[in-house]
């Protein structure tokens, strides 16, 4: 069963408290965090840069601020709408479009980076969303990914052993930076919504990042670069990775 709707409808619902947390994040260090690591993953200026599952837009305002070329998109509307005022507000250029990450209707060979935070756990099928990636990027294009391993403790035994260790460390990061979606929900919407559904979705039953490294092998990714955060039992990771030069055969 296809979930794709019911976690469209979710997010809509956290668009409003959402964009009031990008807008908090992006004065924050992990704003300054980020606009390093494109510095350093994707050089120059005006590259055309993909933002696969924007949100309310946090990525394009720093890649605008760095001279990329910024094409984002999400499948939730409230989403978009919130991006595209963010960006009016700010005057970027960004061109923003409702579209699902599974499902691109870019031609071939149309980026020179695809970004993506926090997206791939809360898809039906995130081996198509990286094969859209794949696809959509020029060879040697730049991919960064960052996600985690959010709901495996619902299945995997060892993650579930450490869970209230993560839950701690949660709580002791949130207090750290602010706890900005909690901070910020204004519409009260409850979060637990998107666990009972994510209890059902593929990244909810395989290890990361040992799952994506061999996605990206088969694609034909080259130079992966992986940074894991949380020790032996990884919550979180950053991975790069290059499109190959030479097409496979």
């Amino acid at each position: 069963m296809a979930h794709i709707d019911e976690i469209k409808d979710y997010w809509n619902k956290r668009a409003n408290g959402f964009s009031l947390a990008v807008a908090e994040e992006l004065e924050t260090d992990a704003g300054k965090r980020w606009e390093q690591i494109f510095r350093e993953q994707i050089p120059g200026e005006c590259a055309e840069v993909l933002d696969d599952g924007t949100g309310a837009g946090f990525f394009p305002v720093i890649l605008s601020k760095l001279g990329h070329r910024v094409t984002a998109i999400d499948y939730s509307d409230q989403m978009v709408a919130q991006a595209q005022e963010r960006f009016a507000a700010l005057g970027i250029d960004v061109n923003v479009l409702q579209m699902d990450a599974q499902n691109l209707t870019f031609a071939d060979e149309s980026f020179d980076a695809v970004v993506s935070r926090n997206v791939l756990w809360n898809l039906d099928d995130p081996a198509k969303a990286y094969q859209e990636m794949y696809r959509v990027l020029r060879p040697g294009g730049k991919l960064l990914i960052d996600d985690g391993n959010m709901y495996l403790y619902h299945h995997d035994k060892e993650y579930a052993a450490q869970h209230e260790k993560f839950v701690e460390e949660q709580r002791k990061r949130r207090e750290t930076e602010g706890g900005l979606h909690g901070k910020h929900n204004v519409d009260h919407v409850d979060f637990s919504v998107i666990e009972e559904i994510a209890k059902d979705l593929p990244m909810s039953y395989a290890r990361r990042p040992q799952w994506d490294f061999q996605e990206l092998v088969s694609l034909g990714f080259r130079d992966i670069h992986v940074t894991i955060r949380g020790g032996e039992l990884p919550m979180g990771f950053l991975i790069a990775a290059e499109k190959r030069r030479i097409p496979n055969g």
